[in-house]
């Protein structure tokens, strides 16, 4: 009893430790502020890697932490991720999640319409919906970077210089 007990406790202190490498390592690859992946993780899930949601309207499901849609099932199990690593490697679902963002940024630029894309798409009719969303990133965004004392910069390339920013 005492060492499930221990296991757990340590997996409690050190998760936070590991979930942020990810958001470094991910952010960095993929040049998205780490500020940013996390702050989806939260509003997705509160970081929780086992999250599971089938409450879309379109017979979709969220799964990980990053809320991975099962729209992007097929496309992920060509680069060798399936469902079950989601939801089971933390640094495999936020790299997933910040493949689909940067899909999106690549798509239509970096904004936080785009952004809300993360969770909406790109479909027109969604455009409250969406910038409600991304007004949720921004505003978790922010949080994270004041207690982090660092600057507020969420479409700046990852040790890069900034990349182009529009407002749409």
């Amino acid at each position: 009893m005492s060492y499930i007990r221990t296991s757990l406790i340590a997996t409690l202190l050190i998760s936070p430790f590991v979930h942020a490498a990810c958001f470094r390592h991910v952010g960095k690859r993929f040049h998205i502020s780490p500020l940013l992946l996390e702050a989806i993780a939260r509003k997705e899930s509160h970081m929780y890697n086992h999250a599971i949601n089938t409450k879309n309207n379109n017979n979709t499901e969220d799964v990980c932490m990053m809320g991975v849609n099962s729209s992007h099932y097929k496309k992920l199990a060509s680069l060798g991720i399936t469902r079950q690593r989601l939801l089971t490697d933390p640094c495999v679902c936020v790299a997933a999640g910040a493949w689909v963002l940067n899909g999106f940024f690549e798509h239509y630029g970096r904004s936080w319409d785009t952004v809300g894309m993360y969770n909406t798409g790109p479909n027109p009719r969604l455009k409250q919906l969406r910038m409600t969303y991304a007004d949720d990133i921004r505003h978790i965004f922010n949080q994270l970077a004041r207690e982090q004392s660092v600057r507020p910069d969420a479409f700046g390339h990852y040790n890069g210089p900034p990349a182009p920013f529009s407002e749409g």
